[in-house]
């Protein structure tokens, strides 16, 4: 069985859904535009990019950026013609997420993005019982301040609200228990897994673009430690 290469992509903060105004959603049916079509749409429609720089973008061949533009543009003529409604489900099960993972958050002029750490130096491999956490205070993609905190103690749930609190938008760490990973996502935090190494190798890479989400999660309760 061939298995389909992934493609970068960035998501959307939550799963989208529209529909024609007066008509029940009983009474239309649904079309899904998947995510890397929307990102092929996103990166050449509003971003302006050419399809060879979108499919730099996206790690693809230009004929596969061609195909998701052509298959995404006749869906939304589609959906608009025949009162249809337009779904966008967020899977990432064959996305690499590339820079931050929310396309909403690069939006914002100044932003925060921290890291767990218990040297100053390296990231630390979860973030649960770190002694600190640094925080770069970004604007036009320069660091602008950095500032360390000390997390107050370990508790499910207290370090989403400290981070949210101090108001940061990115998490960037070594593993996360996916509850965990919901309850950072409900404070407005988003969440890049899978870092290891030096904090400004690291950083450098996402203020680039380059940082890849891995998805390391565990399978444990919030805020839970495991060996990464």
């Amino acid at each position: 069985m061939t298995t389909r290469k992934k493609r970068y992509a960035r998501r959307l903060d939550s799963s989208r859904s529209f529909k024609p105004a007066g008509i029940p959603k009983s009474d239309l049916q649904s079309i899904n535009i998947m995510l890397d079509e929307f990102e092929a749409m996103r990166l050449c429609d509003y971003e302006g990019l050419s399809q060879i720089e979108a499919a730099g973008e996206m790690q693809i061949s230009r004929a596969t950026i061609q195909r998701l533009l052509l298959s995404a543009r006749k869906k939304v003529v589609d959906i608009i013609l025949n009162n249809k409604i337009l779904e966008i489900k967020n899977d990432i099960r064959n996305i690499k997420l590339k820079g931050e993972s929310k396309m909403n958050i690069e939006e914002k002029e100044v932003k925060r993005v921290s890291f767990p750490t218990s040297d100053k130096v390296t990231v630390d491999g979860h973030f649960g019982h770190t002694k600190e956490f640094v925080i770069y205070t970004i604007k036009e993609n320069v660091i602008t301040e950095v500032k360390y905190v000390t997390p107050p103690p370990h508790a499910p749930g207290v370090l989403p609200q400290f981070l949210a609190e101090s108001s940061v938008d990115v998490i960037i760490t070594g593993g996360m228990g996916q509850m965990a990973v919901e309850l950072f996502q409900r404070h407005g935090i988003d969440v890049v897994l899978g870092a290891a190494g030096r904090i400004d190798v690291n950083l450098n890479e996402y203020l680039g673009g380059f940082l890849t989400s891995k998805g390391s999660t565990c399978t444990h309760e919030p805020d839970h430690t495991c060996d990464h």
